[in-house]
């Protein structure tokens, strides 16, 4: 079974943040090839799980707890 369209979201936007905490989401939803309206559905999910914060012009900030959650959806991906 595959990824949620969050949780695809959420590995992307950790990698877009490198090793700080901020991000622009809409360039997040472009490298996915998701919609506009696909990449708010996938913030909103996170916003309310509490692993990221919608900030306002297209950036985002990832929470530890995003951070962790998108660091487990990377291992159990490559195998680790």
């Amino acid at each position: 079974m595959g990824l949620s369209l969050a949780h695809r979201f959420l590995r992307e936007a950790n990698r877009a943040a490198g090793g700080g905490d901020y991000f622009r989401w809409p360039a997040v939803g472009a490298a996915l090839g998701y919609t506009d309206d696909q990449s708010i559905r996938a913030l909103n999910s996170l916003d309310q799980r509490k692993l990221l914060i919608l900030l306002v012009g297209g950036d985002a900030r990832l929470l530890g707890a995003g951070r962790r959650l998108a660091a487990e959806l990377e291992a159990a991906r490559s195998g680790r």
